[in-house]
């Protein structure tokens, strides 16, 4: 590093003291980094921003009193632009979304090793994402069930597509009839033939696809 370029400055955000003792000791061995405040919750973190200048949050999501998730809607409320990186033991789907939801650059798991967290800083640091390999699945998987959903939803008609929403919000054929002013009989054509076109079952088949591609 030239004696004029800056160091990336770091936060660490984690309640266990272990962890983040293992994790400064190997960031501040890279002389482009540097550890310059620790919290142990959320709220002592927001305090530090406050105060303290820096480039990137490592955040684990689940600490005591305010957690990573609540800290980083007020982070981006008040730093929209500071860099995160969540570290966590979280490997649910649902997590992730909600750390991409909130724009986060990075998303690494407590099992990764201090290496692959080390690269995910400095892919961050160049501005680019990092996940960590057993996360970036849920990319691929999202990915291809929205490009299914499409090609699905291309086959059904408009009122097809109608008609779905409403049995997935728990409408009966009388009540989607009345709504649509035609007959419970029509509208028992229409769900046979939405059946067929996406190879459904029952209603219940019907519910859970619709819910799963945001139709419901």
């Amino acid at each position: 590093m030239s004696s004029t370029e800056s160091k990336y400055r770091i936060i660490i955000a984690d309640d266990h003291d272990i962890l983040r003792f293992g994790l400064k000791n190997l960031i501040i061995k890279d002389p482009s980094l540097e550890v310059v405040a620790e919290a142990q919750d959320g709220q002592t973190l927001l305090d530090l921003l406050e105060k303290k200048k820096c480039d990137l949050v490592i955040l684990d999501l689940s600490m005591p009193g305010l957690d990573g998730l609540k800290a980083l809607d007020r982070i981006r409320a008040r730093h929209g632009d500071l860099q995160i990186l969540i570290l966590t033991m979280h490997k649910e789907r649902e997590f992730f979304r909600h750390a991409l939801a909130r724009g986060v650059q990075g998303y690494m798991l407590k099992d990764d090793s201090f290496d692959r967290i080390l690269f995910a800083i400095h892919e961050i640091r160049a501005g680019r994402k990092s996940y960590s390999a057993e996360i970036a699945s849920f990319i691929v998987e999202d990915y291809n069930l929205i490009r299914d959903s499409q090609m699905s939803q291309e086959i059904l008609t408009r009122r097809e597509k109608e008609i779905l929403k409403m049995i997935a919000g728990g409408m009966t054929n009388r009540e989607i009839g009345k709504s649509l002013e035609i007959s419970p009989r029509t509208i028992q054509t229409h769900r046979t033939n939405i059946m067929q076109k996406l190879d459904l079952k029952n209603t219940a088949e019907m519910v859970k696809f619709a819910i799963e591609r945001g139709l419901a």
